[in-house]
């Protein structure tokens, strides 16, 4: 029998002692023995990465070499040779690895990023941070490889160095972001990037719901902190996302339940009160009238398939 816990971990970074949080670059756990190792050795990642558990920070995973696979809030992505993996901030995620992987682990805030690059896109923005788009993975060819690789042997250098400058460090994020963006906008069609030019708005309400979404239920909560009406806010969300306000918002309470049924042993009623719906009984209704099971079903079903 597995155990569950009851709480799924969550993993924060450190901050540097200017109170700006910290930048981390780790190798993955089975790694194999780099054949030239640098005079400070990069790190393996600390974290039980074949185990479910998520971050307070956003994660870039580089893969250069490996298969397995990586599943991400119940999406399961096969891992076959280079790509990047994008990571946002209380996604539960975990890796499972069938070839030993190189590569490399960056992970880093929202703070590190805007504080070095403040002209560049907010992260909400980028389509690969983007919950609704769900492109959390790009796939590299040889080419595009071994230009990532040039970045990262430049920034693990200038990040091992005795004498570190985050300034560097925060505008090589940049341009690696940046060059992520890149490839996803020339990947798709012309009629795709019309459609996916999303205005800010959109994003700052995305980010809202990803920071607010247990707390604050409503769109008027959110229209008020926009600054704008809710139905102007309604409108532009259905269009741009696809989908209601109201239900955007209830998808993301949603899927924080799913992850607690599946990754702990919280009861259903503990559930319902952990993303502050103070009637069970209504939480229940709710949850089977969107999957069609009610919270424990889900939990069985689920499960049997997951753990």
């Amino acid at each position: 029998m597995v155990s569950v816990p009851d709480a799924i971990p969550v993993h924060s970074l450190p901050k540097t002692p200017s109170q700006v949080p910290a930048l981390k670059i780790f190798r993955f756990k089975n790694s194999r023995d780099f054949q030239k190792e640098p005079l400070v050795p990069l790190p393996i990642t600390p974290l039980p990465t074949d185990t479910p558990h998520r971050h307070t920070y956003y994660e870039i995973l580089f893969i250069e070499e490996g298969q397995g696979y990586h599943e991400i809030d119940f999406h399961s992505y096969n891992i076959q040779g280079a790509g990047l993996h994008f990571l946002t901030p209380g996604q539960v995620h975990l890796l499972t690895f069938s070839s030993s992987f190189q590569g490399y682990i960056v992970a880093f805030s929202e703070d590190f990023y805007t504080f070095y690059n403040p002209v560049n896109p907010s992260l909400s923005q980028l389509p690969f941070f983007q919950p609704a788009r769900r492109q959390p993975i790009i796939t590299l060819d040889p080419a595009e490889k071994k230009y990532f690789h040039n970045i990262m042997e430049n920034m693990v250098s200038d990040h091992l160095s005795a004498d570190i400058d985050q300034t560097l460090i925060g505008k090589y994020l940049g341009v690696l972001l940046q060059k992520c963006l890149y490839l996803i906008q020339k990947n798709e069609q012309p009629t795709e990037s019309a459609t996916h030019t999303v205005p800010e708005l959109v994003g700052r309400f995305q980010e809202l719901v990803e920071k607010n979404f247990r707390q604050m239920h409503e769109v008027q909560q959110y229209a008020h902190e926009l600054s704008v009406s809710p139905d102007y806010l309604s409108k532009i969300i259905k269009k741009y996302l696809g989908t209601p306000s109201q239900e955007y918002i209830l998808d993301k309470l949603l899927l924080e339940a799913k992850r607690l049924l599946v990754f702990t042993n919280l009861s259903s009623k503990e559930i319902a009160y952990h993303i502050h719906l103070d009637d069970p009984s209504y939480f229940s209704r709710i949850f089977k009238k969107k999957t069609g099971l009610t919270p424990n079903e889900y939990r069985d079903h689920v499960r049997k398939s997951t753990i």
